[in-house]
């Protein structure tokens, strides 16, 4: 009897470990969006040849039948210089940047961007998925 208690504590502490959730035929998975940087540069919405109040981008992180999970702020720097701010809601992200002085050149933007993103550039999201 003890016998099968300790394996059952251990299937429980190894499925407890994995990042892939079931309960029935759904499945939440938690997913990595890496290379935000490049990721944000190449959705930029809006004209970057002229300063403004702020830059933003928006992607994706779903796919057809799944629903997402995860919403709220992902990415956050505030300070003198600059202000990053990430939102993940309805399956994309929407990331808006900029200089602290107002209106600010994209280059400026673009610095304070990759400045928010040096120390960790991917975000992990959850979403649910059919079997």
């Amino acid at each position: 009897m003890k016998l099968f208690f300790a394996i059952a504590s251990l299937l429980v502490a190894f499925s407890a470990q994995a990042s892939d959730r079931k309960v029935g035929n759904i499945i939440a998975v938690e997913r990595e969006i890496s290379d935000l940087y490049n990721t944000c540069l190449k959705n930029v919405s809006g004209a970057t040849d002229k300063p403004q109040s702020f830059f933003s981008c928006a992607f994706k992180f779903t796919t057809d039948g799944e629903l997402p999970v995860t919403k709220g702020r992902v990415l956050k720097l505030m300070d003198d210089r600059c202000q990053v701010v990430g939102e993940a809601m309805n399956g994309a992200v929407l990331i808006t940047f900029a200089g602290t002085k107002s209106p600010s050149s994209f280059e400026t933007s673009r610095a304070c961007l990759e400045r928010s993103l040096s120390h960790k550039d991917f975000i992990k999201v959850i979403v649910y998925t059919l079997e």
